[in-house]
Formats: structure tokens, C-alpha cells, sequence
């Protein structure tokens, strides 16, 4: 049986993997103003630096399995607060992954003991008790009118 570290750690690399978007679901044309995405800090300083890699999964689209991304984007910390646009998103549910890429070696860097070294988190800031959250802990409602989504790195 696998770890909850190992578990944890895998689901997070595999995050890391779809910031180069390969892969991606296509979705058809988006009806309203998207999804704005903001990336804080728990700490501050553990963010300065690198890149952010975020992943937006729609509803059955194999969270958090990367190669099921609908979308995903990285880029730079821009302070305390990161903030990205998704607009070619129709209206549906949706879950976000995000994690810190500080040595920007495009993949999350673990622990020798299996551990994320980066900060990563969820939408809804959800997590999961051995590993990853479900998508139904990290799911929100993307409308006609759009959504925003507060993403707190760990």
C-alpha cells in the first residue's frame, strides 16, 4: 500500500507535469468572463522567486491527472498576491491545483522521504487526509458571470 506522503507527493508531481499543458481536454469556446485565479502564500518568503504552475480540471476530467487538465498556465510570483485569468473556460464545475516551481526544474521537488519541498495547494483550499483531495472537496461552480478562486500555497 502506498503512503499518504508518497500518495501526496505523486498527485502534486503530477500537477507540476501539466503546467506544460500537453495533453490539455479541449473545451468549447468559453460564454463568460473566465476564471481569475489568486495564488497567496502561507509564507511569504518560500514564494519569492521561480514560478507558479497552475492546473484547472472540469468536472470528470481525471483530477488531478494531468493529462486532463483543461487548462493550465505558469507564471511568475508577482508579490503577495499572483493573480491569473482562465478565460476560455465555459461555464461548469471545476477544480484548481497549484504549486510553487521555486528551482524552476518544471516538476514539484519532494523530500528524499517522498514530501513536497514546494508549496502547493488546492481550490476551496482543500485538502485530502491521504493525499490529494478529492475533486468534490475542491470543486466550485464556474458561472456565466465567472468565478474567482483563492489558492493558498503550503
Amino acid at each position: 500500500m502506498t503512503s499518504r506522503a508518497q500518495r501526496l507527493a505523486l498527485a502534486v508531481a503530477i500537477i507540476g507535469l501539466a503546467a506544460g499543458g500537453a495533453g490539455a481536454v479541449p473545451l468549447p469556446a468559453q460564454t463568460g468572463p473566465g476564471l481569475t485565479v489568486e495564488l497567496r502564500c502561507a509564507e511569504a518568503a518560500r514564494c519569492a522567486g521561480g514560478r507558479f504552475a497552475v492546473a484547472v480540471f472540469r468536472e470528470g476530467g481525471g483530477f488531478p491527472d494531468a493529462d486532463r487538465a483543461a487548462a493550465s498556465r505558469t507564471v511568475r510570483p508577482e508579490g503577495v498576491v499572483t493573480r491569473l485569468v482562465f478565460a476560455d473556460l465555459p461555464p461548469g464545475r471545476y477544480a484548481v491545483a497549484a504549486f510553487h516551481d521555486a528551482d524552476e526544474n518544471g516538476r514539484l521537488t519532494l523530500w528524499p522521504i517522498g514530501l513536497p519541498r514546494e508549496p502547493y495547494g488546492f481550490s476551496n483550499d482543500a485538502r485530502g487526509r491521504f493525499g490529494p483531495p478529492g475533486f468534490d472537496s475542491a470543486a466550485f461552480t464556474l458561472g456565466p458571470g465567472g468565478a474567482r478562486q483563492t489558492l493558498t500555497l503550503r
